[in-house]
């Protein structure tokens, strides 16, 4: 009886030390036993998507792997849209801050004078201003 013992002591150690070593085989996989979401893509996502949608009901409650997909998915779909709304935000505030500056330039500055293309001439060919000027030096 010893013997017998020690022999199935030894085949339970052998036994171990093959699978431990990944000689044992593997596990099965097992296809899920609910069906695939339906769902679009994160980015795809809106409010029907989600009224629509019946999840899988377990044995003790909804299936916790589909449940976190879902989850995941929406968490995904609404950090990207919140991105999304807050570059537009910021592209908004910009512009607006262009269009104040432009303003705000526009009538800072001073006005000035109407410029006129052409200078009235004399008779001679002169300036007017000239001619007056020569009158003024030969009254001096």
């Amino acid at each position: 009886m010893l013997v017998v013992l020690v022999v199935a002591a030894l085949a339970v150690l052998g036994c171990v030390v093959l699978v431990s070593l990944g000689r044992g085989g593997e596990l099965a996989e097992f296809h899920p036993d609910v069906p695939p979401l339906e769902l679009p893509e994160a980015g795809q996502l809106n409010a029907v998507d989600f009224m629509s949608l019946h999840l899988p009901i377990g044995l003790v409650g909804y299936h916790t792997q589909t449940v976190d997909e879902t989850l995941e998915r929406a968490a995904t779909a609404l950090s990207e849209r919140d991105t999304r709304i807050a570059v537009l935000e910021q592209r908004v505030a910009e512009l607006l801050t262009g269009r104040l500056q432009a303003r705000q330039e526009a009538y800072a500055r001073p006005a000035e004078p109407p410029k006129t293309e052409h200078l009235p001439e004399m008779p001679n060919g002169a300036p007017a201003w000239e001619g007056d000027r020569a009158d003024v030096e030969e009254a001096w």
